[in-house]
């Protein structure tokens, strides 16, 4: 969040829990000579916010003076420029980008020291402000060509688009659904993504919360649910990728790690003629979608299906090979002639709780608790559950509990307020509806342990109190709230990290992560490259998809001996598709037709069994959503005529 002043002042989130006064406004440059303060969110843009000042001092200046008459209409050119795309550029743009930011500040400071008027001194101050406390979304849209805050519409074209990690064009499948054109609705998603099927279940749907039919003071648009009436209707073999034949010195990669960003990556390599060998530890493949997210949100017939259709005939999996145990990197590349190898093994080593007894019998990880039923069938959970943790990983502990034979009460405990949890809202409300019990504001401070065995747990309550560095207010402990809890098994659910063994002498941060350059994917060691969670920390399954599809090009760059790098591309809408006419509807009505509510299975007959609970809609109800549809496409592709 920002504050703004209605003369272009800045208050930086850095500056929002100390106390305000006018010296402190003054520092960060935000006093500009008018009172009022506005309040932005992350979807404004700062440049753009800069450049709307610019704009209005051009009609305001009296031009009498050459700095705040010439200097001002210059420093509105440069952020014209730096918001434009490359296919637009003119000769200033290439200069801008050249020159870098510096430019932009070295002439609003000889602009606010020349000038002769108020206006023209405090004319520079939104530059200058937003330049000192958001200079990345400037060096974004200068080096990277986007908009981190999706405002400038020709760097982010349809904003569906442009905040979907691998670039889905969902506005095109969308438009097709309303056509009622399902094939190439899926060939549209299935271009960009290999997993449809399994985000149109699990992705946490980004496109949806920067959809302009929310933003407008409607809904989003259902996006993922969209994208679920498809993949049910369309099997994953119908899409044919396009195969390069490996000949007899294509390139050996090694992909370790069969999970959404290794099969990515080995899909990708394998269709441009590389010969790849997928090493995974488990017994099936699939990685964190196999083994920690239940049947009952993915199911595994579903998965295999479109893990099968990914294995084009470059590619193979070998099953049960654990790195550091049954193979090395070094023997991958020294003996084995793997001239690349990809990192892919995800973050599966769940963290303790750090507190006295928590190594007692009945307190399992939640990543050994998942694995232990999705893999082996194992009903680790007995009598009164309790989760510690608000993640995805707790939520999903939780409803397998729930499941199991001889539960019989589940409890998540969560240090924070339930506003705070990362889990998904809609997760949260599933569990909640299926009898699982919420208990935020509780910290717990030890094991009760008797034997041996878990008896129960210590907790404290806890209250809010300032922002951490996450921006969440941080729980503050209750003194002489103490109070135990009696639990039968207690699932540790708090987050997880990467484990260690096998990595070798692989660079890694201070959280267990391995360490990479951003944009090339590259390790500390020359030829391994390293993706997904084991480099992030647990994250999303569509962002581990991405790191696949992007690592593949910079893989590919390697073994042809070009250059690590991408240039950034800006994804505007290029394909028209004709918007459906329906007769006797006028398009205000559909516009502002109820988003559509995607069915679940009956709560009483989720107990005891993994049947999925998500189901699909109509044809009739996804026709209606997708004419919902503002269209922000065609903007860029409506004919002319």
């Amino acid at each position: 969040m920002q504050i703004g002043g209605p003369s272009g002042g800045c208050i930086p989130p850095q500056l929002l829990d100390t106390p305000i006064d006018y010296e402190t406004l003054k520092g960060a440059g935000a006093i500009m000579g008018s009172g009022g303060l506005v309040v932005l969110d992350e979807t404004t843009c700062m440049v753009d916010f800069a450049k709307f000042f610019m704009e209005f001092i051009q009609s305001e200046s009296c031009g009498k003076c050459i700095p705040c008459r010439e200097g001002t209409r210059r420093m509105l050119e440069i952020l014209d420029a730096i918001t434009r795309p490359r296919r637009k550029e003119e000769n200033i743009d290439a200069l801008v980008r050249f020159q870098g930011i510096m430019r932009l500040a070295e002439l609003a400071e000889t602009i606010k020291i020349t000038s002769l008027c108020g206006l023209g001194q405090t004319a520079p101050n939104p530059v200058l402000s937003t330049l000192r406390w958001f200079r990345d979304e400037y060096e974004a849209h200068v080096f990277d060509r986007s908009c981190p805050a999706g405002a400038c519409k020709d760097l982010v074209g349809a904003p569906c688009q442009n905040t979907c990690p691998v670039g889905t064009e969902a506005w095109r499948y969308v438009a097709h659904i309303a056509r009622g054109e399902y094939a190439e609705a899926y060939r549209v998603i299935r271009s960009a993504n290999p997993f449809p099927s399994a985000c149109a279940r699990v992705c946490d749907h980004p496109c949806e919360s920067m959809c302009r039919a929310g933003a407008t003071g409607g809904e989003p648009i259902a996006v993922r649910t969209l994208k679920r009436f498809i993949v049910d209707r369309v099997a994953p073999d119908s899409y044919k990728q396009l195969v390069k034949p490996a000949g007899a010195n294509a390139p050996k990669i090694a992909v370790i790690g069969a999970g959404p960003s290794g099969l990515t990556a080995a899909h990708y390599l394998g269709a441009l003629g590389n010969r790849v060998t997928v090493f995974e530890r488990e017994s099936k493949p699939g990685g964190m979608l196999v083994s920690a997210i239940p049947e009952y949100r993915l199911p595994r017939e579903t998965l295999q299906k479109e893990i099968d259709s990914l294995l084009n005939v470059n590619v193979e999996l070998k099953l049960n090979q654990t790195l550091g145990k049954d193979f090395t990197i070094d023997s991958l590349m020294d003996k084995d002639g793997y001239k690349a190898v990809y990192v892919a093994t995800g973050a599966h080593e769940s963290k303790k709780l750090g507190v006295p007894g928590d190594n007692a019998e009945g307190v399992l990880p939640s990543i050994k608790f998942l694995k232990s039923y999705n893999l082996e069938g194992k009903h680790l959970a007995k009598g009164r559950v309790g989760i510690v943790g608000g993640g995805n990983s707790a939520i999903d502990a939780a409803r397998v509990a729930f499941r199991q034979k001889g539960v019989t009460g589940v409890t998540v405990f969560y240090r924070r307020t339930r506003a705070e949890m990362p889990a998904y809202g809609e997760e949260i409300e599933a569990a909640l509806a299926e009898g699982i019990v919420l208990k935020p504001l509780v910290a717990p401070l030890e094991v009760v342990v008797k034997d041996g065995k878990l008896r129960g747990v210590k907790f404290i309550n806890n209250e809010l109190g300032p922002l951490d560095d996450s921006g969440r207010q941080q729980p503050v402990p209750i003194p002489g709230s103490e109070h135990v809890v009696d639990l039968d098994t207690l699932i540790v659910a708090i987050s997880e990290k990467p484990e260690a063994g096998g990595l070798g002498d692989l660079k890694a941060t201070r959280w267990g992560t391995v360490t990479v350059n951003p944009e090339s994917f590259t390790t500390s060691r020359p030829g391994v490259f390293a993706g997904g969670d084991v480099t992030s920390g647990p994250s999303t399954v569509i962002k581990a998809i991405a790191a696949g599809k992007s690592a593949a090009v910079m893989l590919q760059n390697f073994v042809s001996g070009k250059l690590l790098k991408q240039l950034p591309k800006v994804k505007l809408p290029s394909f028209y598709v004709e918007p459906v006419q329906v007769a006797g509807e006028e398009e205000e009505g559909d516009v502002m037709a109820a988003r559509v509510q995607q069915p679940h299975l009956p709560v009483e007959k989720r107990r005891g069994n993994f049947a999925e609970v998500e189901l699909g809609i109509s044809e009739e109800a996804a026709q209606c959503e997708a004419r919902r549809c503002l269209r922000c496409d065609l903007d860029f592709t409506r004919p002319l005529h």
